[in-house]
């Protein structure tokens, strides 16, 4: 598939998601939003720019960051999901540029922003590594950039998610490109940076917990995120079947409180411009 086409297709799925996304109650690109913000230190006056802002959970942090004195700049592919972060950020009343497209040197001037950030976003890129150099081109000097990608999940949540990639999707998909490639470990993720240019690269995984009763929360839950497009892509027929093997799947994170406590390794990933 042609780049163009795939960063359309993204672009599609997200656009359809942004209703409901992450809106089921479950503590996820928040928390992970958060803590990206917290390692790529902002600082108050900062110019910070916001890449896949989707809904803001990283944008909304670095608002908080870099303060009345600073700028905050989302840019993202899909329509739909700035509208509702222009929405939020008008009922906080923060300030924020938000920006539909793509954020290169050839959108936003070069030589610019103090921060970077990128929050689950990298992996759907079919050019990540020239999308990342460019990235890298538009802090200034001595600015910094995080991402956040998918280490790996807990054996349970492994192989639950097997069930579903038995059924490939037609948009290139974070769980199943985060487990080859430059995304697959800490030290490919940071040679990634390095090769674009960045120093003080940090690389590292942080757990986070997703507590949730059943396999059929489970299920309403992903339903809220990108794996929505897996779920689409399961014959009517056979999901009764990918249900049951899902539920089986999840019982060994049963804790003794009676719900799944499922773990997500979160990458972490800062650099500097030199």
């Amino acid at each position: 598939m042609d780049p163009s086409e795939r960063r359309a297709g993204v672009a599609a799925l997200f656009d359809h998601l942004a209703p409901g996304y992450d809106r089921s109650g479950v503590p996820w690109f928040g928390p992970i939003g958060a803590r990206l913000v917290e390692l790529t230190a902002p600082r108050p006056g900062d110019r910070a720019l916001d890449v896949g802002a989707g809904r803001g959970a990283a944008t909304f942090p670095l608002v908080d960051a870099v303060g009345p004195t600073g700028h905050v700049t989302a840019v993202d592919l899909s329509p739909a999901m700035l509208e509702h972060l222009r929405a939020e950020a008008e009922g906080r009343g923060a300030r924020v540029e938000a920006v539909v497209g793509e954020a290169s040197p050839d959108t936003l001037p070069a030589d610019t922003f103090d921060v970077v950030t990128a929050s689950l976003v990298l992996f759907f890129d079919p050019q990540p590594a020239e999308t990342l150099a460019g990235w890298v081109r538009l802090l200034r000097a001595g600015g910094r950039i995080g991402l956040s990608t998918f280490g790996p999940t807990d054996a349970a949540w492994a192989a639950a998610e097997a069930a579903l990639m038995a059924y490939p999707p037609q948009v290139l998909d974070a769980r199943t490109t985060g487990r080859s490639g430059p995304f697959a470990t800490t030290d490919a993720t940071a040679a990634l940076l390095e090769a674009a240019g960045a120093t003080e690269v940090d690389s590292h995984d942080e757990p986070l917990e997703v507590i949730l009763p059943d396999a059929e929360a489970w299920r309403a839950w992903t339903m809220t995120l990108g794996l929505r497009q897996l779920w689409a892509a399961v014959p009517d027929r056979e999901l009764p079947a990918v249900l049951t093997r899902i539920e089986s799947a999840l019982e060994p994170d049963r804790g003794d409180d009676g719900r799944l406590h499922l773990t997500q390794q979160v990458r972490y990933t800062t650099a500097a411009r030199p």
